[in-house]
């Protein structure tokens, strides 16, 4: 049971689960990253791995400490890290693979060629790790990094630093030549994001757009891994696969708040349900069901306008024109209807305006809004009221 755990088994499991969670996110920020015939593969070749178009791959390991300085910054990496050198140590063995075919001391260089080893972590700098000075200079590095074995106890550091100078000289030499490590790397979802503005995203649908393709890919990978496949995602297949995504959030169409809004208490109370009931469209004694439909239009209208005109979305004269437009389109229809002397009963004359503006859908700018937005607007203007059914309208509820 949980509770029965000890605090460090509690930290440990949540240091493995952030461990995960920051290598697939590293990996959408790579494929995020991609460019044309490139290709991330995420527990493949490494821990994250990129093909590049030019027969050049990159192995990168991700390392992530939940250990913290008294700062309050990430734990640094230190001279003996046991992350450090396990990953050298994987790196060294993955360089003289037989079983990859690589025997001899000139396909351990032909491989180095056309790779870089990365390191990735959120482990801060500090200028007493002895070994940024060896990737500076790597000639001789051996002779250093010997001696850095002599001055730990540590038997597995020791066992790493052992396959590393296993080596040869030349083959060790070229090796890190090109390792990269790289620190200080958090917030690995705001470098996500910020890798979704490059393509060219408005800010306000960055959010969305990686909360889409953050649940579609992990889905994608479990489905994949599920089947028995690896999980390779090339430039070509992600614009292929996740396109609509990017389409969907560079599309100015405005989206419409449709989250729960809390409705009055007193619906009939409101100035355009007075004027349905009025005109006999809704029975004040019966239709509470209805009236609850028709006020949640008329309350998305009022608040997604808003919303829109608060984030920046809509100007103040681009919502007038949506209104004018409207306000147009119902002073056409009430003046048809009663113009001349009126021989009819006045409510089957506004039923038939009211039934026919709700046939007609509103636009804002180029986007065609739907019926219930629509409908909603006119029930916001004789809510208000700029508008209403009957004859007598302003007389009886301005």
């Amino acid at each position: 049971m949980e509770n029965q755990k000890t605090h460090a088994e509690r930290t440990a499991a949540a240091d493995k689960a952030i461990g995960f969670d920051y290598q697939y996110y590293y990996f959408l920020y790579r494929v995020l990253k991609l460019g044309l015939n490139q290709s991330v593969g995420l527990e493949v070749k490494d821990d994250v791995h990129t093909d590049l178009d030019n027969d050049y791959q990159i192995l990168i390991q991700l390392k992530h400490t939940t250990q913290k300085n008294a700062d309050g910054s990430a734990k640094n990496l230190t001279t003996f890290d046991s992350d450090l050198w396990k990953t050298l140590s994987n790196w060294s063995k993955v360089i003289t693979d037989k079983n990859a075919g690589r025997n001899a001391e000139k396909d351990h260089i032909s491989f180095i060629s056309k790779t870089e080893f990365m390191l990735v972590t959120n482990k801060s700098h500090t200028s007493s790790c002895e070994f940024f000075s060896i990737l500076e200079t790597p000639k001789n590095a051996k002779s250093k990094i010997e001696i850095l074995k002599s001055q730990t106890q540590d038997k597995t550091i020791q066992e790493y630093i052992g396959n590393i100078i296993n080596l040869s000289d030349s083959v060790l030499e070229a090796y890190l030549g090109n390792v990269t490590i790289e620190l200080g790397v958090d917030e690995i979802i705001k470098r996500c994001k910020n890798a979704i503005i490059e393509h060219h995203v408005p800010d306000s649908a960055v959010d969305q757009l990686f909360s889409d393709l953050d649940s579609r890919i992990k889905q994608d990978n479990f489905i994949a891994i599920r089947a028995g496949e690896k999980i390779v995602i090339s430039f070509e297949g992600f614009r292929c696969k996740y396109r609509k995504y990017f389409e969907i959030a560079r599309n100015p169409e405005l989206k419409i708040v449709k989250n729960y809004i809390p409705l009055p208490l007193a619906l009939n109370e409101q100035v355009f349900i007075k004027q349905l009931i009025d005109i006999g469209e809704i029975q004040e004694e019966h239709d509470e069901e209805l009236m609850s439909k028709y006020t949640q239009f008329m309350l998305m209208v009022k608040i997604s306008l808003e919303h829109w005109y608060q984030k920046g979305d809509l100007t103040a004269e681009e919502i007038d024109n949506f209104n004018k437009e409207a306000k147009i389109r119902w002073e056409n229809k009430f003046r048809s209807k009663y113009r001349g002397r009126v021989t009819r009963d006045v409510n089957d004359i506004a039923l038939e305006i009211l039934d026919e503006l709700r046939t007609e859908r509103l636009n804002i700018g180029p986007q065609q809004m739907e019926t219930d937005f629509s409908n909603g607007e006119y029930y916001y203007l004789s809510d208000k009221p700029e508008i209403g059914w009957q004859y007598d309208w302003e007389n009886k509820y301005k």
